[in-house]
């Protein structure tokens, strides 16, 4: 029954759109095209003289360094100087200690030996022998390569091979 409605209610609304008249409803004025290319002349030559000059390029540029600088120095406001006023003993601990590592005796060992050449590491160990009185026959190739091994990598081996 409901169906049978419908249809009647689409038949009655067709017949009454079917009396319309099948016309464009937009227009255009009369002679509207006739000056049209004047009209719009003046209007281009109106606005390039409203046309703001434009910005000055030094602006432009400094203006992200100016950004970047103003929040730099904003989180210095915010978080060094409540520190320096909350905790002086604290930054002057600091600065006094500017840590500096004390150097120990293995530091400085390891920065005389890397100043060696080959050619003075073996004068060294011959001094050595010869001040200690060790004789050179407890020097051996089995010790030399098991230093080289522990302490030289393969490839620093093969670059030296290689000179």
């Amino acid at each position: 029954m409901k169906i049978l409605e419908e249809m009647y209610e689409q038949e009655k609304n067709e017949s009454e759109l079917s009396k319309i008249k099948k016309e464009m409803p937009f227009g255009v004025p009369d002679k509207y095209f006739d000056d049209f290319s004047a009209r719009l002349h003046h209007r281009l030559e109106a606005e390039k003289q409203n046309l703001p000059q434009p910005k000055n390029q030094i602006i432009r540029f400094l203006k992200p360094a100016l950004g970047l600088t103003a929040s730099f120095a904003l989180i210095f406001m915010l978080v060094y100087w409540p520190i320096k006023s909350f905790l002086p003993d604290y930054l002057a601990k600091m600065n006094a200690a500017e840590f500096i590592e004390p150097e120990s005796d293995e530091h400085e060992f390891l920065t005389a030996v890397e100043m060696l050449d080959e050619n003075s590491f073996f004068a060294l160990l011959d001094e050595s022998t010869i001040e200690h009185g060790i004789s050179e026959s407890k020097f051996n190739d089995a010790e030399l390569l098991n230093y080289l091994s522990s302490n030289v990598t393969d490839y620093e081996i093969y670059l030296q091979t290689e000179n």
